[in-house]
C-alpha cells in the first residue's frame, strides 16, 4: 500500500477536534511530527495522546521513542495500543476493503503507570514543538525549563 495513502487516511482521520482527557477537558488539537506520528496536545500543551502511523508499526519502537522522550516518563509495553484501520472503516470507496493504515497509539491518561494524584509528573510539549518534558499535571508552564529559561534571560 502506498504510504501516501496511510498519511492522507490518518489526516482524514485526525481532521477532528478531540477534547484533552486527563487533565482540562478543553478542545485539543493534533500535530503532525514527522510523516509517521501524531502528538494530541491542549491548549496548555500537555499531551493526550501519541500516535505512530504507517502501512506497518513496531509498538516496541515507540515504547522505545516515548521513554527517550522526556525525563521520567513511566511507560510499559501495554500501555500501546495498536490498531489497522480498513478502506471500509475509513469510508473510501474501493475494489477490495484492504488494510489502509496501522496505528500504535500511546494515552497518556489511560497509562498503567498513572495514578491519581493532581501534582504527579505528566509529559508536556514545549510551546516551541521541540522539546517534551514532565511537569506536574496542574502546572500552566507552556515552555520547557531550557526555553523558560532562554525566555526569562531575554526579558
Amino acid at each position: 500500500m502506498p504510504s501516501d495513502d496511510a498519511g492522507k487516511a490518518v489526516k482524514k482521520l485526525f481532521a477532528v477536534t478531540p477534547i484533552c482527557y486527563g487533565h482540562c477537558k478543553t478542545p485539543c488539537r493534533f500535530e503532525f511530527r514527522d510523516d509517521s506520528m501524531v502528538v494530541q496536545v491542549c491548549p496548555d500543551r500537555y499531551v493526550s495522546r501519541i500516535v505512530a502511523y504507517g502501512s506497518r508499526v513496531d509498538p516496541d519502537k515507540l515504547e522505545r521513542t516515548l521513554r527517550g522522550l522526556a525525563r521520567g516518563l513511566e511507560v510499559e509495553r501495554s500501555d500501546i495500543r495498536v490498531a489497522s484501520r480498513y478502506a471500509w472503516d475509513l469510508g473510501l470507496k474501493r475494489e477490495k476493503d484492504d488494510l489502509v493504515v496501522r496505528l500504535a497509539y500511546w494515552t497518556q491518561s489511560y497509562r498503567r503507570t498513572k495514578n491519581e494524584n493532581v501534582d504527579r509528573a505528566a509529559l508536556f510539549l514545549c510551546m516551541n514543538k521541540d522539546h517534551f518534558f514532565m511537569q506536574p499535571l496542574n502546572s500552566r508552564n507552556s515552555l520547557c525549563p531550557n526555553c523558560g529559561l532562554r525566555f526569562r534571560r531575554s526579558h
